[in-house]
């Protein structure tokens, strides 16, 4: 009779054991069509909106300007007020003493280059430069990263580095023309951390693509979701 009993409850067990395997199955392959739903639905959404309104760019109009170019340099600040530290030759070049520094491009000056060395540094390959600094509070023996603006671009067109695509020395960006997207050649004059100066292939009021490009083709249409105004640098 115990015998029969405990072969009863294996039994039991076993059913539940097998429901409980048999639900998990169910509920793991509902999950993946609903996920497949849900991720079928979204391209779908996505295709038709595009195709209804264009797909979503962020632009801006580029405009002419005058653009200040500045070179950093390291220092080490001391406790009389100054500053002392190395540049390179081609930056050596650009310096002059009574020159303008900053902590920050465009901030008001932080003090003035008050000294560049005429000789090598035989310890460092490079060439002395002292600065005297304005109201310096900071510690002695900082290392402070200062700016020294050292040209100006005539009447320059200035991109973000970062929308420029270079591949085999030939560059493009993006810019829309009668609300499709066209990818252009352009010809970079100089590169450095602020931006990109184009000197051809774009002109005064057009609109370029600052975001979304990546998911652009040729003469697709666009909608400019941001429009900020128009690059000066």
């Amino acid at each position: 009779m115990k015998n029969r009993t405990s072969l009863k409850n294996l039994k039991s067990r076993q059913g539940i054991y097998i429901a409980i395997l048999f639900s998990g199955i169910i509920a793991v392959f509902i999950r993946i069509i609903f996920v497949q739903s849900e991720r079928n639905r979204n391209i779908v959404s996505f295709v038709s909106e595009w195709e209804k309104n264009g797909k979503p760019v962020t632009v801006k109009e580029v405009k002419a300007a005058n653009v200040p170019v500045y070179t950093k340099f390291t220092v080490i600040s001391a406790q009389d007020g100054s500053a002392y530290g190395f540049v390179t030759g081609d930056i050596r070049q650009k310096l002059a003493n009574g020159q303008a520094v900053y902590f920050n491009v465009n901030d008001t000056p932080c003090g003035t280059i008050a000294d560049i060395g005429q000789e090598l540094d035989m310890d460092t390959g490079m060439f002395p430069v002292k600065v005297k600094l304005y109201n310096y509070s900071g510690s002695p023996d900082s290392k402070l990263v200062l700016f020294a603006q050292t040209q100006v671009l005539k009447n320059a067109i200035v991109v973000p580095n970062d929308i420029v695509d270079t591949l085999k020395n030939v560059s493009h960006i993006w810019k829309i023309q009668d609300g499709r997207a066209k990818k252009i050649k352009v010809e970079i004059g100089s590169r450095n951390g602020y931006g990109t100066a184009i000197v051809a292939g774009v002109q005064t009021g057009d609109q370029i693509v600052l975001g979304g490009q990546d998911l652009l083709n040729e003469n697709d249409k666009v909608h400019i979701a941001g429009q900020v105004g128009a690059i000066k640098q």
